[in-house]
């Protein structure tokens, strides 16, 4: 296992420039961190440019760092490891890896057959990494839009607990002609809006290849991508609140489709 004692090493300094996506997006890498999240990353063949191990951390976490390439490893003091680590309380693991090719681009919905959760806009890496999580445990497709929070963040995948590993994450290239692709393939799409064409969600069933729109947490979807989309869809509440986090509305949209599957 290599060895590294100064903060001021330049695998170090490059390694804390990956906390800006201008970085990752020029180097093509990002960074998380914790155990848990590497055994995810290995479980699903994922192959890590760099783990950083902190004095410690290689006896506890033994048997899953056998499973990393030796020459990967990198040991590092406490000090160099404060250097790198963004978390309250770090567990002494910290993985770099290329961007995964399991994270496609796709530009029509040819490209994303099954259930799909459009996020527009999303902001929040917590909600993008909580939707995207979900979507893996309910087998849909979450489709992110150009500008929603990177999926790459830290606290994103954190938040996706591995699941960004799993191959449900695309991102778009052009959203409103995303939505557009849908029509010309015969297959619905809602918006998680109030709508002229509004249907409340759980009194009709879903199809096995419907796609969902979910706004950003403040403005909601755009009036070009809402006027795309062919139906708008509510979720019944009791009226005591406005509106839902984004998160927690994708995944009741997305426990409906589990709860209806074949009933139509």
């Amino acid at each position: 296992m290599k060895r590294i004692e100064s903060r001021n090493n330049p695998i170090v300094v490059q390694t804390g420039k990956l906390s800006s996506r201008k970085h990752r997006e020029e180097t093509r890498s990002f960074f998380f961190e914790g155990a848990h999240l590497l055994e995810e990353y290995l479980r699903f063949g994922q192959e890590p440019k760099t783990v950083f191990v902190r004095d410690g951390a290689e006896e506890t976490y033994a048997s899953l760092l056998r499973q990393v390439p030796e020459e990967a490893l990198i040991s590092v003091p406490e000090h160099v490891f404060s250097k790198l680590s963004t978390e309250q309380a770090p567990q002494g693991i910290l993985t770099i890896s290329p961007y995964l090719s399991c994270v496609r681009r796709v530009s029509s919905a040819e490209e994303t057959p099954g259930r799909v959760l459009f996020l527009a806009s999303v902001r929040d890496t917590g909600n993008v990494g909580t939707v995207i999580r979900t979507a893996a445990s309910l087998g849909w497709t979450v489709v992110l839009s150009p500008d929603c929070a990177d999926p790459y963040a830290a606290k994103t995948v954190r938040a996706s607990m591995g699941a960004l590993f799993s191959g449900v994450v695309c991102v778009c290239e052009d959203s409103l002609a995303y939505i557009r692709s849908f029509s010309s393939s015969e297959r619905r799409v809602f918006a998680a809006s109030l709508g002229e064409r509004e249907r409340t969600l759980g009194r009709f069933p879903l199809r096995g290849d419907d796609c969902f729109v979910i706004g950003n947490e403040g403005q909601g979807i755009d009036p070009a991508l809402l006027a795309a989309c062919g139906e708008a869809v509510i979720i019944p509440m009791t009226g005591k609140t406005e509106s839902l986090n984004a998160a927690v509305a994708a995944a009741i949209i997305m426990w409906e489709g589990v709860r209806t599957d074949g009933t139509e």
